[in-house]
């Protein structure tokens, strides 16, 4: 009866290994990369820590979340947190489809954005994108150039800081800060003197030369009789 009571401990006491040790693959990332609620990362290395869920990945890395994919030369971040930070020769394609955007979608219809930088931040529980270094933004005949920028994916806004250009069908500004709204297509222009610019439509057509009047019938003088 002692024996078979040990016996009873033993194979629980191996349930339990077997169980924490399966918890602890299932919570680790995969090999080639990591999978979160919300989002994935592919790539060839990844160093992780299970316990405070940061982790690094050296080498070229591509970012999945629902309406956004991008690539970097690398990346690291914390996927307890569901942040991510990718950097060098970012590149983002954002179908604007999320499931926070609503039913607008794609961003008032205008479209994939891409968005290029040297460093993306990324919040993904927040849905709020933070690039710096050379960053230009595209959206159909809309683009935009900044040292700084935050993308807001709830809101559909586009904050633009230092050295902002944009344009849109011919239409220039430069500014210092500029809010954009995906959605509404309104530009805000906070600080410093700001330069807009529309499209020239080639000079005036000269005005029509003038109709000769019309001339009047000569008289029919009578003849006396």
């Amino acid at each position: 009866m002692v024996f078979s009571a040990r016996l009873l401990r033993a194979a629980s006491l191996l349930v339990a290994i077997a169980t924490s040790g399966a918890a602890a693959l299932a919570a680790a990332p995969p090999i080639n990369g990591l999978e979160t609620r919300d989002y994935k990362i592919q790539t060839d290395m990844t160093n992780s820590n299970l316990n405070t869920g940061a982790f690094t990945m050296p080498h070229s890395v591509r970012f999945y979340r629902p309406g956004t994919d991008a690539t970097a030369n690398r990346a690291d971040g914390n996927y307890k947190n569901g942040t991510a930070t990718l950097i060098g020769n970012v590149v983002v394609h954002d179908t604007g489809n999320a499931p926070e955007v609503g039913a607008g979608g794609a961003y008032g219809g205008s479209g994939t954005a891409t968005l290029t930088c040297d460093r993306l931040e990324i919040d993904s529980k927040q849905k709020v994108y933070t690039a710096t270094g050379h960053v230009h933004f595209a959206q159909g005949p809309r683009t935009a150039t900044s040292d700084r920028g935050v993308l807001n994916r709830g809101t559909g806004m586009l904050h633009l800081e230092g050295g902002v250009h944009l344009t849109d069908a011919g239409s220039t500004l430069s500014a210092n800060v500029v809010d954009y709204n995906l959605n509404t297509k309104d530009a805000e222009v906070h600080g410093g003197p700001a330069v807009l610019t529309k499209p020239d439509t080639g000079p005036a057509a000269p005005p029509a030369a003038p109709k000769p009047a019309a001339k009047s019938p000569a008289p029919n003088p009578r003849r006396s009789p």
